[in-house]
């Protein structure tokens, strides 16, 4: 099969007005010519990896790459594309990482090396083997490649081109080369060690090691280190006219540096000496950076420390740490034998953690964090004009830099880091004002997955809280309870683990300050400050229809009140997703269709048109490029990209939403997806994969990838169903629940005549996996099961780490997803009611258990206790442990081995295939390399 990476020689208009359907992009092939999709074909179907639109949305660069094998770069014109004219477009082999001018006349990508070549190389080899640059004109197509290049820019006038090398594995120096557009001139920097380029303007800032005589050979590794440490100068260039001004020179250490996007300002902190560092500030007409009175008592500036720029240029954010007393943990040598036995210098080198039980930390987690909070600052703010305010501190530690003129918010977690243990995360909200650094405490133990909205004049916090909504006025220091006359749930009105359940979000504020936007399971509210809400969008809880805002201005810190808004409007029963506009009127599709669902990606910085996608699971979600809405409320989406052409030559499936009840009586939802070429006097062999909730994956395009997963249309494409329900759930009883939902869902494809009742298979993953193991000690209506990564024993789990976090595993099971519900000493028999490893001796069902024995989710220790567990009671049972994998595999020979294994199981059980030998009769211990 020939494969066409990602072009289009002529756009697909799709003209879609108040929900009529569109035109097929392209007439699939008959039946009989259709190919069966191998795993080979999975590897080699593309996605996105980069994009990047320029400002006035005429042109766009973008990336793809398939799964396994070489990506390319296209750049495309989308004016073209949007007039429905065929578009000028250019590939580039092995591109990524795109980057665009902001008119869009240059382009350019980083080229990596062939996959063959890579693979041919040795280890040393492939250490040589470094990627390219990539520069396009988009005018003319033609193409300028650069050698050993790392990352690409542009300055922000679009005229010069960045480029840095690969960093020297020694020195961590690179080579910077700034080229100018249009020309053959270069000019070239050695010795980088960091850059900045200015989002506009012309300006880059290169911070440069001197060499001196301590890079000669004769020189030791130590006293080279020594000198070069005193030898850093940054320098600000002007690529328009070539002029540059050394702001510094000779300092010991460059921590950080930042220029205001328009790049005639740049704040940097570094140390003139040895860790003495301060901030330093430069704008144009200036001929030296100016040292800025940034102190603060008890804190200072480290090498930790970040600079940034307000959107306006007239606040500068950063980042101080504490003065900590050096660690002194070095001992002199012994002088005679009394010394030898000194306790203090004999237990020196000690390698103890002390776990106390009032830790505010447990110790895995003080560890895995502990890199993260060595770096950690309290951040500040200086007044260009008025000199340092402080924000954060002991008691309010996370801040983070907002372009808010007047305020920010901050959290505090500390009084709540020993109930992380066991009852989830929360910290306190305040109101910081930037002109006073006061503090305002808005919210105690506020969740941390709760919005917090700050008005865009600072003076109002909006949060959601034990199911209302709140408002906290800063200048009246009073909180009060909003829309209480609303009788509909601004909670999860579906949450269904043993924990407070979150609210459905605040959208934002209004950039007039008079209301905030809420939303219910359904609709958009606006909240005005005297507490009454608004129903924005009317009908969508009788249409059973999601709406939720788009921010088409990345920018902004609040929708605008005077204008009509985007929306996306997620059809609840037939799983479709529109994009319609929000007006004083109500709401007016844009662009909907039936078995469709329409995504926002991205708009033109300073043009109306935008990009969004649109998929079933048919279509791959390819990007179409669309006008701003019309007066008569339709939108012209023309197809902009064609990554994955070669669908129509596999047999994929179709898809559709069926119903049920549980055992409990709860209503069900599930998706069946069956061969295109489906029999219905025939029984199938149905695979059944779940998690919580899949019925929203009606419409939705299967990711093409080798994974953990079963991949949906390859199993299809082989004869297979595929079932993907949905389960509900009881608190204190998250494994009858599984059961309770799956079984009935499965006897209704067997009674619809679609299952072979003696050929399902279940598969699972991490929670699910948990979910299938216990299943199958319930029932035996699956025929064999796969579970990848389960817990199978709550009692030895609930006491555990999750050592990829450090956490402890308690809040999962009493608060979260395994929906316990109490502690273990609380409900002991719930703990073993709902592990399936005490339950072996029911299991009928052949059990693969895939592992990776560096999971740092689910101790892999699990699937050992159940793999013991049924090998004692002759049960049948492979577990498959990769080694030095994760609880989701990484390397790609295990991904392919791991699915290849998964197929001939569930071929074998499900379809009367031969055993595979693995399953038949094991395997060896296989010595493998590090």
């Amino acid at each position: 099969m020939k494969f066409f990476p990602s072009i289009m020689t002529t756009a697909v208009a799709v003209s879609l007005a108040l929900g009529t359907a569109a035109t097929a992009v392209a007439q699939s092939s008959t039946d009989s010519e259709k190919q069966i999709l191998q795993i080979t074909d999975v590897m080699q179907f593309h996605e996105f990896t980069g994009r990047a639109l320029s400002k006035d949305g005429n042109w766009m660069a973008y990336a793809s790459a398939p799964d396994y094998g070489d990506g390319m770069g296209v750049v495309m014109s989308l004016q073209a594309t949007l007039n429905g004219q065929s578009s000028p477009q250019w590939e580039v082999p092995r591109g990524s990482k795109p980057v665009i001018t902001a008119n869009g006349d240059w382009a350019a990508f980083i080229q990596q090396v062939p996959v063959l070549e890579r693979e041919q190389a040795s280890k040393e080899e492939r250490k040589k083997l470094h990627p390219k640059a990539v520069l396009v004109n988009t005018s003319t197509g033609k193409q300028q490649a650069f050698d050993d290049v790392a990352a690409v820019s542009f300055t922000g006038d679009g005229k010069t081109l960045v480029l840095a090398s690969v960093a020297d594995e020694k020195t961590k120096l690179k080579k910077l080369t700034l080229v100018s557009l249009g020309s053959d001139q270069t000019n070239q920097f050695e010795r980088v060690s960091d850059y900045r380029v200015a989002e506009q303007g012309a300006r880059v800032a290169i911070a440069q090691r001197a060499e001196t005589e301590a890079d000669s050979d004769q020189k030791s590794d130590e006293e080279s280190d020594e000198k070069e440490e005193a030898l850093l100068s940054l320098t600000v260039l002007n690529t328009e006219n070539g002029s540059s001004l050394q702001l510094l020179d000779k300092v010991a250490e460059v921590a950080d540096f930042s220029f205001h996007e328009q790049g005639k300002q740049l704040a940097i902190v570094a140390a003139a000496e040895a860790d003495k560092f301060a901030v330093y500030h430069w704008q144009f007409g200036q001929q030296q950076a100016s040292t800025l009175d940034a102190k603060r008592a008890d804190y200072e500036l480290t090498k930790h420390s970040k600079v940034t720029f307000s959107d306006d240029g007239q606040r500068l954010f950063v980042g101080h740490q504490q003065v900590a007393d050096a660690p002194n943990n070095e001992l002199e040598k012994p002088e005679d034998v009394a010394d030898l036995f000194n306790l203090e210098r004999l237990t020196n080198d000690r390698g103890l953690q002390v776990w106390h039980g009032s830790d505010q930390r447990i110790k895995p987690h003080e560890k895995e964090s502990y890199s993260d909070r060595q770096k950690e600052t309290y951040l500040g703010v200086y007044h260009l004009n008025e000199g340092f305010v402080a924000l954060a501190d002991e008691r309010v530690e996370s801040v983070e830099p907002t372009d808010n003129k007047h305020a920010v918010l901050g959290r505090d977690a500390d009084p709540y880091l020993r109930a992380i243990t066991w009852d989830g995360f929360f910290s306190d909200v305040y109101h910081l004002d930037l002109d006073s650094g006061e503090q305002q405490l808005v919210a105690s133990k506020m969740s941390w997955g709760h919005d917090v909205e700050l008005s865009p004049n600072g003076r109002y916090v909006a949060y959601y809280q034990n199911g209302q909504l709140w408002l906290y006025d800063a200048e009246q220091e009073q909180r009060r309870q909003m829309a209480t006359d609303i009788l509909i749930s601004w909670a999860d009105e579906e949450h269904d683990r043993p924990s407070a359940p979150d609210g459905y979000g605040i959208a934002g504020w209004l950039d007039d300050n008079s209301a905030f936007l809420a939303y219910d399971k359904y609709d958009v509210w606006k909240v005005s400050l005297n507490g009454s809400a608004v129903n924005l969008t009317g009908n969508g809880r009788t249409d059973e229809i999601r709406y939720r805002l788009v921010q088409t201005d990345d920018n902004a810190l609040a929708f605008p009140a005077k204008q009509s808004l985007m929306l996306e409007g997620f059809d609840q029963t037939n799983k479709t997703n529109g994009i319609y506009r929000l007006t004083g009127q109500g709401i007016e599709p844009l662009l909907t269709a039936d078995k469709t669902r329409f995504h926002f990606v991205e708009q033109a910085e300073n043009a109306d048109s935008w990009l969004l996608t649109r998929e079933n699971f048919q279509q791959f979600p390819d990007l179409f490029v669309a006008s701003q809405w019309s007066a008569n409320n339709s939108v012209t989406a023309q197809q902009a990209t064609e990554l994955n052409p070669q669908i129509d030559d596999f047999k994929w499936g179709t898809t559709e939403l069926i119903s049920w009840r549980s055992t409990r009586g709860d209503p069900l939802e599930g998706v069946v997806i069956k061969p295109e070429d489906y029999d219905p006097n025939k029984q199938y062999p149905v695979l059944v994969y779940y998690y919580e909730k899949f019925a929203q994956r009606l419409n939705q395009f299967n990711q093409m990838k080798v994974n953990h997963r079963p991949n949906f249309p390859f199993y299809v494409s082989n004869d297979y169903v595929v079932f993907l329900p949905d389960v509900h759930f009881s608190p204190g009883e998250p494994g009858s629940s599984a059961t309770d939902s799956l079984v009935p869902g499965v006897q209704k494809l067997i009674d619809m005549g679609i299952a072979d009742p003696d050929a399902v298979g279940l598969h699972g993953h991490s929670w699910s996996g948990y979910q299938s193991v216990h299943v199958i000690t319930q029932t035996d209506i699956f025929a064999a099961a796969v579970a990848g990564a389960p817990v199978v024993n709550m009692t030895s789990a609930y006491n555990g780490i999750r050592w990829g976090s450090g956490l402890a595993r308690q809040f999962q099971y009493e608060q979260g997803q395994s929906r316990i519900g109490k502690s273990m000493d609380e409900a002991l028999n719930l703990y073993l009611e709902n592990s399936p490893v005490f339950y072996a001796d029911r299991i009928n069902t052949p059990l693969v258990i895939q592992f990776g024995d560096d999971d740092g989710a689910v101790p892999w220790e699990q699937g050992i206790e159940m793999y013991l567990a049924m090998r004692r009671l002759n049960k049948p049972i492979v577990m498959l442990q990769y080694e030095g994998e994760p609880h989701h595999l990484q390397q790609y020979a295990n991904k392919v081995d791991y699915t290849i294994k998964m197929k001939a199981f569930f071929d074998h059980y499900l379809k009367g295939e031969d055993a595979p030998l693995w399953w038949s009769e094991g395997m060896p211990y296989n010595e493998t390399s590090e």
